[in-house]
């Protein structure tokens, strides 16, 4: 199976390429090379990390939730 064989797969590797571009962009939220306080002084990308992260942690609960549903997840190699 890989990642374009159908519509479930492709929708989710997209979703999942889409976090890890978003991450990548030099985005204040993500990366700073200046002080940019927030809440408490604390930095701003660290913020913008752990929201980024419970988001991923988020997706990745769905897509497991999906997965369940699904017949060919369901299959097992009984065979050894």
């Amino acid at each position: 199976m890989n990642p374009f064989s159908n519509s479930f797969e492709k929708k989710w590797t997209f979703i999942f390429l889409f976090m890890y571009v978003l991450i990548m962009l030099p985005f204040p939220w993500y990366y700073a090379t200046e002080y940019i306080p927030s809440f408490l002084g604390t930095p701003l990308f660290i913020f913008g990390w752990i929201f980024h992260g419970l988001v991923v942690i988020i997706l990745i609960f769905l897509w497991w939730q999906s997965c369940k549903k699904r017949p060919e997840y369901k299959e097992f190699d009984d065979e050894e």
